[in-house]
């Protein structure tokens, strides 16, 4: 992992960024009762879309905050504009958005065909919403109560990034649903080898 940190480029580029990295954020809502992933979201502080990984990441400028307590684990605030309401929309419907995990990358816009130049992870720990905005209390990992393995296992959901080096697809489908046998998913694409799932867990268990 290289040296860049979130927190040096949150305080560099402030709202909107010219410059090669830009913040962005994968949000997956989780199911609160079953713990499996429901959909993504994808952000990136910018003045415009852009296109990464196979994944449209819509321009918002979300104003991020670092601190932590004494001696306690870092946190982070995240404040999401949410105009249309679509992000207050999957809390009400999932548990409030407690527990919904944020994938926080440093994306160098130079060269969107690499991989991100940072990448952190977050657990939404308190949540709140008031008129066109939500914000949200992050929490990084624990290390000494870090799940094992790392990686969250789901039985019918690939956990890699649509064609990054895990993920292997280089042919010309733009987006993927991220299942074995859906429609959009690996078998449609002749990937499934590359399949980041585990479909040997049994229905509705999730390990990680």
């Amino acid at each position: 992992m290289k040296s860049f940190s979130v927190a040096t480029v949150a305080e560099k580029n402030k709202v909107f960024s010219d410059v090669a990295f830009v913040i962005t954020l994968d949000i997956k809502v989780i199911n609160p009762i079953t713990k499996l992933l429901v959909e993504e979201i994808h952000l990136v502080r910018n003045n415009e879309d852009m296109n990464y990984m196979g994944n449209t990441y819509i321009a918002t400028p979300f104003e991020i905050e670092f601190g932590s307590e004494s001696g306690g684990v870092p946190e982070v605030s995240l404040t999401i504009p949410d105009y249309s309401r679509a992000i207050q929309a999957r809390m009400q419907a999932y548990g409030g958005g407690v527990g919904f995990e944020v994938d926080m990358m440093i994306v160098n816009t130079g060269n969107l065909d690499q991989e991100p130049e940072n990448i952190e992870w977050f657990e939404v720990i308190t949540a709140t919403a008031s008129n066109y905005s939500t914000s949200w209390t992050l929490g990084t990992s624990n290390s000494l109560l870090s799940p094992f393995p790392k990686r969250r296992q789901y039985r019918d959901r690939c956990s890699w990034r649509f064609k990054s080096v895990e993920c292997a697809y280089s042919g010309g489908a733009s987006t993927c649903d991220l299942s074995l046998q859906g429609p959009n998913g690996c078998s449609s694409k002749s990937n499934e080898k590359n399949f980041g799932g585990f479909p040997g867990l049994g229905k509705g268990i999730t390990y990680g």
